[in-house]
């Protein structure tokens, strides 16, 4: 049901950013008939305890509503495994992560209604600061609504592990402004920042934090005492926050709790059945009880499409995912801490709602295979016919094939550097299947007309192909496009810069100190200009070598207790010397420049040794120009 292929990028990445995506189509129009459920428990107590052994999990809530009522609410496994505390769905306090992004969304169409906000507004209409006018159009709430503000992705400053380390919302974001990197409404691009604004814009119009907004507005309301977005938690509720964990080493290490700077982004607490309140709410269109927290218009119009890439995909409705699963039309969204891995999905024209909730680092797998067990028993898809490929798809298929990054990445700063660890590889094979490989799962595609590529054995999975001049990109559904990576920044060359570099530099060293052991036998005199050329290239190869040790170093510190290097937390004082080990690099390889065009002016050396120390010039070139590319330098 919800295509691998996001999941392997999205984790292998930079983890806290990652989400939960459904490919789909468009959606249906007559309602239809809730299903069977006689056997949802038994089930469920199946596939959850599976999923929770296979993925080395300790506890999951797992929540069924149907017809306004829940069907199921349960908890498994631990809350805490070392005090032997049992998960409950009343209860038990879980992180849905970018779940609470929904909460967000629902505020701002409350403020719609009562015309305190619009949708079509310039957002610097409603700020104290301004988003710099980069591109002509302005970014409006339509915009921040279906990811497509067209900011670029910034994980620095989102999480926090200690409480001292919170700052408001309103320092979050003048703070860490991302640059605007694609024309507003142009690409899907998955933006926390953008949410945390879109929250902002509630609590300036509104004129009270957003916090208390969401507690007076929806919480209370639908009678939701076991939630909350503050941090730290309240006391009241802190002794039922559900703990964390990573599996490491054949143990469950527990980790701390997960402040969420950009709070409307992710920093919801809440328990199973308090999430059940919620989705009953939007699926009887802002009703719950005699409570209404939206007009049955609004909730309708939250679970409409809003924005697609194109006609053939699904996309985003007014913040929901949209998707088609087994032919039923879904609204969704997923959420990710580290430590917790949830999704919810509501199926309006069938009155039905799922929400789950995990408390390992290991949730994300977990949490897919259960939605898919839930969907594939009660909403069983049909015959799948084997699609057949284009008769003209040989014209097409050099353009598909190459390497891919997300929009949703960095490209101004630091962390532009993490798409070397998620790259998409695209290859065409002999029987013309699209294979996308992304963290080594392969997916198989068929092109079925011009540009539209669906899934083998999985037809509402669906990717279609654009290009604009030389660039082409890959649509999935919104909020995603990947963009084909051009030749030079493409991880096998950046690799074979950065690493051949440091092997080609150490055996260069090796050489020419075994050659000046042999040279202090002899006394042979060397000129300036040859005792600047080596040295240059010796500092050189010395720098990057410290700065491989100490950057490697640094990502292989892997905090236990959350399973990411610990700079994810905090950028390491020791990044500043990175800093100037780079600018000292671009030194010396203008020094060896230098001293290579005065080796060929003045006849030093042998033409073959000339012919190697320029070779050897051109290489440092390519590492300086690696840094400056991927922003380790300046």
């Amino acid at each position: 049901m919800a295509n691998p292929i996001f999941h392997k990028i999205l984790r292998g990445g930079l983890v806290f950013l990652v989400i939960t995506a459904f490919l789909a189509s468009g959606p249906g129009i007559a309602a239809a008939q809730s299903p069977v459920m006689d056997d949802l428990e038994a089930f469920m107590d199946g596939v959850v305890t599976a999923e929770l052994a296979a993925n080395q999990v300790p506890g999951a809530v797992v929540v069924v509503v149907r017809d306004g009522e829940v069907a199921l609410g349960k908890g498994y496994g631990y809350a805490d495994v070392e005090q032997r505390i049992p998960v409950n769905a009343e209860t038990t306090l879980f992180r849905p992560g970018s779940v609470s992004k929904l909460f967000t969304w629902t505020a701002v169409m409350q403020l719609v209604e009562q015309d305190r906000l619009s949708l079509d507004e310039d957002v610097n209409t409603y700020l104290d600061f301004t988003i710099p006018a980069t591109f002509p159009e302005p970014i409006t709430l339509r915009h921040l609504m279906t990811h497509t503000p067209g900011f670029e992705d910034k994980g620095e400053n989102l999480f926090k592990l200690e409480a001292s380390q919170l700052v408001s919302l309103e320092a979050y974001l003048k703070d860490n402004l991302p640059a605007r990197v694609f024309p507003p409404g142009k690409f899907g691009a998955y933006s926390n920042y953008g949410t945390a604004l879109a929250g902002y814009i509630v609590q300036r119009v509104s004129g009270i934090p957003y916090a208390d907004y969401i507690e007076q507005n929806i919480f209370t309301p639908l009678g939701m005492p076991h939630a909350t977005f503050r941090q730290p938690l309240p006391e009241n509720l802190a002794g039922d926050m559900a703990e964390g964990y990573n599996y490491a080493n054949g143990r469950y290490v527990k980790g701390s709790f997960e402040y969420v700077l950009g709070t409307p982004a992710g920093a919801l607490s809440a328990s199973g059945l308090d999430m059940a309140k919620f989705m009953v709410a939007h699926l009887q269109n802002g009703r719950y009880g005699d409570t209404r927290i939206l007009q049955e218009a609004t909730a309708k119009q939250m679970h409409s499409p809003l924005f697609s890439h194109d006609a053939r995909l699904t996309g985003m409705a007014y913040g929901f995912f949209e998707s088609r699963v087994n032919g039923e039309y879904v609204v969704s969204h997923g959420g990710d801490t580290i430590l917790f891995h949830s999704s919810l999905t509501l199926l309006p024209e069938r009155n039905v709602g799922l929400f789950i909730s995990t408390n390992g680092t290991g949730g994300a797998k977990a949490v897919e295979g259960m939605v898919k067990a839930f969907y594939d028993r009660y909403f069983p898809a049909g015959e799948v016919n084997d699609p057949a490929v284009t008769q003209d798809f040989e014209q097409r298929a050099g353009l598909y094939a190459g390497e891919y990054f997300l929009a949703r990445s960095n490209f101004t700063g630091i962390e532009k550097f993490l798409r070397l660890t998620t790259p998409v590889s695209v290859s065409v094979d002999a029987n013309q299947d699209v294979l996308v490989n992304a963290m080594g799962s392969v997916n198989r595609f068929v092109e079925v007309e011009p540009g539209l590529l669906v899934e083998r054995g999985n037809p509402e999975s669906r990717l279609v192909m654009k290009q604009e001049g030389w660039q082409v990109y890959l649509y999935p559904s919104s909020p995603f496009v990947f963009i084909k990576t051009p030749w030079y920044a493409q991880v096998s060359l950046t690799l074979t810069i950065m690493i051949g570099g440091a092997l080609l530099f150490l055996g260069v060293l090796i050489g020419w100190g075994v050659g000046a052991l042999r040279r202090l036998r002899d006394q042979t005199p060397r000129s300036l200009v040859e005792r600047l050329a080596k040295w240059f290239a010796v500092l050189l190869g010395l720098d990057w070598l410290i700065f491989l040790v100490i950057f490697g170093s640094q990502m292989a510190d892997v905090n236990p207790a959350f399973g990411v290097p610990n700079l994810f937390f905090e950028v390491p004082p020791v990044f500043g010397f990175l800093s100037v080990l780079t600018t000292l690099l671009a030194v010396f390889a203008l020094g060896m420049l230098v001293s290579c065009v005065a080796l060929w002016l003045k006849r030093v050396w042998s033409v073959k040794g000339r012919i190697g120390y320029s070779l050897l010039s051109l290489w440092a070139m390519a590492m300086v120009w690696a840094m400056l590319y991927w922003n380790f330098l300046f």
